[in-house]
């Protein structure tokens, strides 16, 4: 582009001091003739191209200018959408690895499933030893009858007289004590350690302490 603008100008530029040189020469001297008007109008219309050019050529520029803007706003863009798409992916692998563990659960809880009638078999040998059910009234006590097919599902007071875990022996009477569990050994002496570099047989030369007699009872009549 520089070229197609100084081409022009630079002829422009030799036809003016030519046209210079011819008016300003003196009589006496050789006549130089000065350059064709249709020489000019030459220069002038390849200078006008190149003009119209250039303009073109920097609105052009202008326009590349302001698309490499807005490309690198889309590629800021398209970083931020790869980035949640990342994200994105993340946690639907979570979703999948987690939807996938309930899934194998769910396989192994259909594989061990328990047949219904191993299920109220079990529950009907429960139920001698859990709560009765509803309307179903329980013997007096004391009455002769049946052996009945529910028990209460609190213990009796029996069972409430027994220690701990219903294996030790029932409560007494008034003023009647028992031992729950064997006594625990009492632990060995521990033997005060000395300090080293004493010897064990030297006299204590220390000074006796005089002996404090100061009786503090408050209630002497009692």
């Amino acid at each position: 582009m520089d070229a197609q603008l100084l081409a022009p100008l630079t002829q422009l530029t030799a036809l003016s001091q030519s046209l210079f040189l011819s008016l300003s020469q003196q009589p006496s001297q050789k006549q130089l003739l000065p350059p064709p008007l249709s020489a000019f109008v030459a220069v002038d219309a390849r200078l006008q191209t190149a003009l119209t050019t250039a303009a073109a050529h920097q609105r052009r520029q202008a326009r590349i200018v302001a698309l490499q803007q807005e490309l690198g706003e889309i590629d800021a863009q398209w970083h931020a959408v790869c980035e949640a798409l990342e994200e994105g992916r993340k946690v639907l692998e979570d979703i999948v690895r987690e939807g996938d563990e309930r899934i194998e659960c769910i396989r192994k809880a259909k594989e061990a499933a328990i047949p219904y009638p191993e299920l109220l078999a079990y529950a009907q040998s429960l139920s001698a030893f859990t709560s009765a059910p509803p309307g179903v009234t329980m013997p007096e006590p004391g009455a002769v009858g049946p052996v009945p097919l529910f028990f209460p599902p609190f213990p009796n007071e029996e069972k409430m007289r027994r220690g701990r875990l219903n294996v030790e022996r029932p409560l007494g009477g008034l003023e009647e004590t028992h031992s729950v569990r064997a006594p625990e050994p009492s632990p060995p002496p521990v033997r005060p350690r000395e300090r080293p570099g004493v010897n064990p047989y030297r006299h204590d030369t220390r000074p006796q302490q005089a002996v404090f007699d100061l009786d503090l009872d408050l209630n002497p009549d009692l």
